[in-house]
């Protein structure tokens, strides 16, 4: 008699961790010193050897282990986009375990976008365990905004990305003036400050510069020269972060743009419900001594908060 056995093979599949959070302590693009925060609760007990973190391409920095509970102590790399923390004893952790870990010290990506990570909680072999994915940080340019809506929160906006000015000596249009609008909101306890520079209001062929109406915020003049690109500003706030201008900004006078970022507003304190809002007027003015032609100048803003 010939007998034939079936044997079957059954793979575990992973099961689904829940109540998933990814936070950063700062979303400007290219920022270093930053600290990623996760939260989830897991979904089946087991030895857990590893837990993985996806981060955007171009995630970089000296990743080191900050505050972590619900799992054993660890070490951390960050490696092909991917953090990993490393269990040193590896212990069981139960179902629905509330787990808690964060990472400092890493550099944001340089691209912009919106971005998931999928964390992976990881068995001797490695075998996945458990496995979620996150809601999307957003991660914007310093020169049009920041979002952070975590625990640690600076959020930034410009109304004015761009703008165009025609003007003429000739006429009675020989000064010109744009607003841009900034808005800061923070919790951070010691305040922030909010940088500019530019590149120069600049003709490439032949190349020309407008000249700056000062060197900097520090000084300003109470009278816009008949040639020359600066800006005034005005400060709204709720009162009660103890946000200033720079000095050569106070009584509405006009300052240059450096080519090296120097603060513009600064604050002491969180802004609490209301945000700041900075008015700046950016301002041209020529006369027969500035050449004609099509000038152009990026400027950039760079919000610190300080927790």
């Amino acid at each position: 008699m010939t007998g034939l056995i079936g044997l079957a093979s059954s793979a575990a599949s992973a099961t689904t961790l829940t109540k998933m959070s990814w936070d950063v302590s700062n979303s400007q693009t290219g920022r270093s010193g930053v600290t990623y925060a996760y939260s989830f609760t897991t979904a089946t007990s087991a030895s857990l050897t590893a837990v993985t973190f996806t981060v955007p391409a171009g995630t970089g920095g000296t990743v080191a282990v900050g505050t972590v509970y619900g799992i054993s102590a660890g070490t951390v790399t960050l490696a092909s986009n991917t953090i990993t923390y490393s269990v040193t004893t590896p212990a069981i952790v139960g179902a629905n375990v509330p787990i808690f870990m964060s990472f400092s010290g890493l550099t944001n990506t340089t691209t912009a976008g919106s971005y998931t990570s999928t964390v992976t909680t990881q068995k001797t072999g490695p075998v996945t365990n458990d496995t979620g994915t996150s809601a999307a940080v957003s991660f914007g340019y310093s020169s049009t905004g920041v979002n952070v809506t975590v625990a640690q929160t600076l959020t930034f906006t410009n109304n004015t990305p761009t703008f165009s000015l025609t003007i003429d000596p000739s006429m009675l249009n020989s000064m010109q003036n744009q607003a841009v609008i900034l808005s800061i909101q923070t919790n951070a306890a010691n305040g922030y400050t909010l940088a500019a520079s530019d590149t120069g209001l600049t003709r490439a062929v032949p190349p020309f510069t407008i000249p700056d109406v000062t060197s900097g915020p520090a000084t300003g003049l109470a009278t816009f020269p008949s040639a020359g690109w600066g800006a005034s500003a005005t400060l709204s706030t709720g009162g009660t972060d103890g946000a200033a201008l720079a000095a050569g900004l106070v009584g509405g006078k006009f300052v240059g743009y450096p080519s090296t970022a120097a603060n513009f507003l600064s604050a002491t304190g969180p802004t609490g419900a209301t945000a700041d809002t900075l008015t700046i007027n950016d301002q041209v003015g020529v006369d027969y001594t500035i050449p004609e032609g099509s000038y152009s100048d990026t400027i950039t803003y760079l919000a610190t908060p300080s927790y």
